[in-house]
């Protein structure tokens, strides 16, 4: 299972077709390199955005090396957030709530308390077999946390921040290939993500209309190897590993539109996120990440 998922995410997937209806070209990419190495998730934090990275020598997006660490990006500059300290290895989504940091890991889901991120993190062991740990989302006093290799998405009590383990964890719902989420009012998107590379009609884009209900459904039937979503205005925007797309889909009509991003391949875009009107892409394997402005 972990060679499919490793070699999925190094495969160079062209897929020759019709022509795309696109958006108006972006404005020119800003790209963000230092600092970054195998840059997977990111995260909107106060008028900064804070990135996850391998810090690997090769890409592998379930080692277990203990060189991962998260950066923050100001404006054009990068700064260190969270120095390589052994707990995080693969780390890749994020989700803060109560001054704590939540991170999705190979297998578990990392704790820091943003009040002393010095201190030794709390860390949450997944059931056996859940590996892919992909994203995190917090709503009231519960996290959701998505599997990718398994499907699952799981429930975390949170009530107890500071005492957390893995007896608050329960089982909420399955998602074929569970990626990137991204909560929007009560209702929650789902980013589906093939395992094993071989993108079927089930890797489209999936919602629970209330979170309080986890009644699954498909939002677009459009297939791809959706990783990252966020929330703009009126668009959920994902990224795609399918021709390294970035799109968005209107929430009132699911109109799907392509955006053309000048000047950069996006090899493997991540698990983005939208600060202000900018865009930020950690585009995973070329160790950067691309911002750009929403039209």
């Amino acid at each position: 299972m972990n060679k499919r998922i490793i070699f999925m995410l190094l495969a160079s997937v062209a897929i020759a077709g019709c022509a795309k209806e696109k958006e108006a070209p972006s404005k020119e990419a800003t790209i963000l390199s230092k600092g970054m190495k195998f840059c997977e998730g990111s995260l909107a934090y106060g008028s900064s955005v804070l990135v996850t990275n391998f810090g690997t020598t090769e890409l592998n997006p379930l080692n277990t090396q203990g060189m991962g660490y998260v950066m923050q990006i100001n404006g054009n500059s990068t700064e260190t957030f969270i120095a390589t300290d052994g707990h995080l290895s693969a780390p890749k989504g994020m989700a803060i709530a109560n001054n704590h940091l939540y991170i999705a890991d190979v297998g578990k889901i990392v704790v820091y308390n943003l009040k002393d991120k010095a201190a030794s993190p709390q860390t949450i062991v997944m059931p056996e077999g859940n590996l892919f740990v992909n994203d995190i989302v917090i709503s009231g006093s519960s996290a959701y946390v998505s599997v990718t290799n398994t499907g699952k998405i799981f429930k975390l009590d949170l009530s107890t921040p500071d005492a957390l383990n893995a007896s608050m964890l329960s089982e909420y719902a399955s998602v074929p290939g569970a990626n990137g989420l991204v909560l929007i009012g009560n209702q929650l998107y789902i980013a589906s993500y093939p395992a094993d590379g071989k993108t079927t009609a089930d890797n489209v884009i999936y919602t629970i209309a209330d979170i309080a209900s986890p009644v699954v459904e498909k939002f677009i039937t459009r297939q791809g190897q959706y990783d990252g979503l966020a929330h703009y205005k009126n668009k959920l925007y994902f990224s795609s590993w399918i021709n390294g797309e970035i799109g968005s889909v209107d929430l009132a009509t699911k109109e799907v539109k392509l955006m053309e991003v000048k000047g950069v391949e996006l090899s493997g875009p991540a698990d983005i996120t939208i600060l202000k009107d900018m865009l930020y892409i950690p585009n995973l394997p070329s160790s950067e990440v691309v911002v750009i402005a929403l039209q």
